[in-house]
């Protein structure tokens, strides 16, 4: 078994001919190299595990390097999970070795494998996030019927009720853009540039929609939705607070499943979120089949695994500084912090 580097042209095409029939996220792809590329000038490397002219495996590892987050390689960047795909333990292993010697060449603090069910021997495993997969076999009236619960439902037509207008489409990323940087200030959370949304509708086009939800003028929620394999992926999925009684955020939920649907997907992917929150409890009342992710660490400096998410108690007092913050300095600070934060 040996492995080899690929690059773009010729050879992103057969990683995608390899990546593809295996993967349930975008951010597996070639395209995904680029978007993060154009947005951010980010380095990657991509890794296929080959035995003959077979491949058997592929991994594509993303470098950080931040003052604030430090320096790591991470599959799956700006993502949940993925990036790491073997068909036997020696195409894993031989793809593992070489990330390992890649971290070492690189001299970065550490260096993460996000998997959905893969635990590294001799890695360091946080389980701490969970993922919530809804079936949509039979489309999308045997799924309101048989598989969301009624008290969803019955929060499903509250929403459809109140006077929200719902739009689809390319044209819609400003609002979009608009909608999640204010949601994500009132967090106290960083949030990406318009440039990167930019890249995604430039190397992704025929992947993805952006759905927003008005109320009138005035934006509600919104939401990124992928295609890849059968499977739709909500990356984000934004309501502003102040609507919460009125459920668009219900609503919109419902609208990517209908649309996911009319794709002919199997499957909806509703994304990462901590153990015991509010946000997993909220997507378990959909139905949902809820599974651990595990985070494989292998910890070159660093004792223990860090811990770069907003509920992080370090981050308390930024993140108080940030919500008090007009939203116009948080878009032009937020990308400038965000890079960090595969």
């Amino acid at each position: 078994m040996r492995v080899i580097s690929v690059n773009d042209g010729d050879e992103a095409a057969r990683w995608d001919a390899y990546v593809e029939p295996r993967s349930f996220a975008v951010m597996d792809l070639s395209a995904w190299r680029r978007v993060v590329r154009k947005a951010y000038g980010m380095k990657s490397w991509f890794l296929a595990a080959v035995d003959g002219e077979r491949w058997q495996g592929a991994l594509s590892l993303y470098e950080a390097r931040h003052p604030l987050f430090g320096s790591y390689l991470a599959t799956s960047a700006f993502g949940n999970d993925g990036g790491f795909l073997f068909e036997s333990e020696s195409a894993r292993d031989a793809l593992v070795a070489e990330a390992r010697k890649l971290a070492d060449t690189r001299n970065v603090e550490y260096l993460v494998l996000r998997t959905r069910q893969t635990e590294v021997p001799g890695f360091t495993i946080d389980s701490h996030y969970r993922s919530a997969m809804l079936d949509l076999a039979g489309g999308a009236e045997q799924v309101w019927k048989d598989r969301i619960p009624a008290k969803t439902r019955n929060q499903v037509r509250k929403g459809q009720k109140e006077a929200f207008t719902i739009s689809t489409g390319h044209d819609q990323i400003g609002a979009f853009h608009r909608v999640f940087h204010e949601h994500m200030r009132d967090l106290g959370s960083p949030a990406h540039s318009l440039r990167y949304y930019e890249a995604i509708v430039e190397e992704l086009g025929d992947r993805m929609d952006f759905i927003v939800v008005r109320d009138g003028e005035d934006l509600a929620a919104g939401a990124l939705l992928f295609w890849t394999n059968g499977t739709a992926m909500n990356l984000h999925t934004v309501a502003l607070r102040k609507y919460n009684s009125r459920c668009p955020n219900y609503l919109i939920y419902w609208t990517m499943i209908e649309a996911a649907c009319k794709r002919g997907c199997t499957r909806f992917d509703m994304g990462r979120s901590e153990a015991d929150s509010n946000n997993i409890k909220f997507k378990a009342n959909w139905g949902t089949t809820i599974s651990t992710l595990h985070y494989n660490y292998y910890l070159r400096k660093l004792d223990a695994v860090p811990y770069l998410d907003p509920r992080n108690p370090k981050y308390r007092i930024p993140m108080l500084v940030w919500q008090k913050m007009p939203v116009l300095l948080t878009k032009q600070i937020g990308p400038r912090l965000i890079y960090g934060l595969l």
